[in-house]
């Protein structure tokens, strides 16, 4: 009860805080952070809830398990529900996108702007598995 409990404060928080972002530059099929984090944004408010999932690493590169994977579906609809309150999206800009050295983590700073004139700033952490980036879940 306490690992899911973890779970969806991590996932809930995440998401308030803007999960979403965008790429920087061309398009969202590079493989960069920032286009990474552009088409899980894209897909969210799409609601292909299953797809964005697949883009979700824990912070030392490991993919989720299905039972993890099934609840963090579970909780989108309740995540992107703020979000939605705003009209929609309408576009996504990169502000940052910092890469460390090891070239294996990366900090994406975007803003979200809303069809109702609103934005939002925020900023997530990607991890880099097997040449992709993934969301980072987890502290």
């Amino acid at each position: 009860m306490k690992k899911t409990n973890a779970l969806l404060t991590t996932v809930t928080i995440i998401f308030i805080l803007g999960l979403f972002s965008c790429g920087g530059g061309g398009g969202i099929s590079g493989n960069t952070p920032g286009n990474k984090v552009k088409k899980g944004v894209t897909l969210l408010f799409n609601k292909k809830y299953e797809d964005v999932v697949k883009m979700y690493a824990k912070k030392e590169g490991t993919k989720l398990t299905e039972e993890e994977s099934a609840k963090l579906v579970g909780m989108m609809p309740m995540a992107l529900k703020e979000k939605e309150s705003k009209q929609g999206l309408k576009d996504v800009e990169i502000l940052e996108e910092k890469i460390a050295e090891d070239g294996k983590n990366a900090t994406v700073r975007y803003k979200m702007i809303f069809n109702n004139g609103e934005s939002d700033e925020e900023s997530t952490k990607m991890v880099k598995v097997d040449g992709d980036w993934y969301f980072v879940i987890g502290n």
